[in-house]
């Protein structure tokens, strides 16, 4: 094929991804910040940390066993397939309310919405040139990260005068619509690549051998777990001990998120120029560290000072994501179905984790003072990231 016209369907390609990716990140952040809320509604906080616990479990499941779905029915169907499904469960926590039927929904959303991410990986993977893996992977992460900084302040205003959650459910669900269009017109022809027999215990065996791999991979898992005990504990820690309402809390979040617009792009090109993640992810892991510290220490009601606190501590987030992400898949290719899921099964790893670690630590020393215990793990990456070469 005419290289110029390979380039051109290749820039094509990139742009439905992008879109795909945005429509995508519209659906998961409507609903991220709110989760742990709406739960609280129908399970005292000392059980809700169990249906985090469910979820991540299915979703590790799944996740093993999706390699072995791709090689009999390819990524097209599987996307197609999971995000229909996702679709159908958003619009039953939407509009039913009885609480066993709600919380199997929200676990089945927990355990496949991560899995549509990876089939979208793939998607990127297979499509795009190898070349300028920081500068896809920062403007793909960019893409995905519009919506967090928007989403927010949307929530606040639609709960603003009441806890309508089934709102943001729906909304959530209109989203699959045209990103399932999308797919279908776009990716219907898609040429699956090899994907290899994956056996759980080589894969795990391989993985702890390729200590590059395995490196970033802890990394990348720090990153989720940061994620995690974010997302479930610092909108309840706003509302329930410092004073926020929702459309305060909104307003905060949106602009602690926009360092994810703000960095990401120029580090991922820096590092296809530099090639050295290893001192951006020490950087990184340091600002979450110190930014995290500080928190049990700010009990002012000030929107400002929590503000920039936040935004501080996703200036960290931000360098590590593109930084593991860009390390990561300049080892590991599309055929590498094994490690990808491995890689892509740290949010729900975090997801296992966290609330028991978290329920413990607070339970000992307090919420306020949990978040010292956040920073320390933290400063965990720079152990594993000293060890990148």
């Amino acid at each position: 094929m005419n290289p110029i016209v390979n380039k051109i369907k290749t820039l094509n390609v990139l742009l439905v991804i992008l879109v795909s990716v945005l429509l995508l990140s519209f659906h998961t952040y409507l609903i991220y910040f709110i989760n742990s809320s709406f739960l609280s509604g129908f399970l005292p906080s000392t059980q809700m940390a169990t249906v985090y616990i469910v979820g991540a479990i299915i979703n590790i499941i799944m996740f093993l066993l999706v390699p072995k779905y791709l090689r009999k029915r390819g990524n097209f169907r599987l996307i197609v397939m999971l995000a229909t499904i996702e679709m159908a469960v958003l619009f039953g926590i939407a509009f039913v309310s009885w609480t066993p039927a709600v919380l199997l929904f929200f676990i089945i959303q927990q355990g496949i919405s991560p899995i549509i991410f990876y089939c979208l990986d793939i998607f990127l993977e297979q499509s795009t040139e190898s070349n300028y893996v920081g500068s896809i992977r920062g403007l793909y992460l960019t893409m995905f990260n519009l919506a967090p900084i928007i989403t927010p302040i949307i929530v606040g205003l639609v709960l603003a005068t009441s806890a309508e959650y089934w709102k943001i459910y729906l909304m959530s669900a209109l989203f699959l619509i045209p990103f399932l269009l999308i797919i279908l017109l776009n990716f219907r022809k898609f040429k699956d690549p090899e994907y290899p027999q994956i056996d759980i215990k080589k894969t795990l065996h391989h993985f702890a051998k390729s200590k590059n791999v395995y490196n970033v991979f802890i990394d990348h898992f720090l990153l989720s777990f940061f994620y995690c005990w974010m997302v479930i504990y610092m909108p309840i820690y706003l509302i329930q001990k410092i004073g926020f309402n929702w459309e305060e809390v909104g307003v905060i979040l949106s602009i602690a998120l926009l360092p994810f617009i703000i960095f990401q792009i120029p580090i991922g090109k820096i590092e296809d120029i530099k090639h050295d993640e290893r001192m951006v992810l020490i950087f990184g892991f340091l600002i979450m560290a110190f930014s995290v510290a500080l928190i049990p220490f700010i009990t002012e009601k000030s929107m400002v000072l929590w503000s920039v606190i936040l935004f501080v501590s996703r200036i960290g987030a931000s360098v590590v994501e593109v930084s593991t992400e860009t390390y990561f898949f300049k080892h590991v290719k599309s055929t590498n179905a094994g490690y990808i899921s491995l890689f892509r099964m740290t949010r729900n790893m975090s997801f296992l984790i966290v609330p028991i670690l978290a329920g413990i630590t607070t339970f000992a020393i307090g919420m306020q003072y949990s978040w010292i215990v956040l920073a320390l793990i933290m400063l965990v990456g720079v152990r594993y990231t000293a060890k990148l070469t």
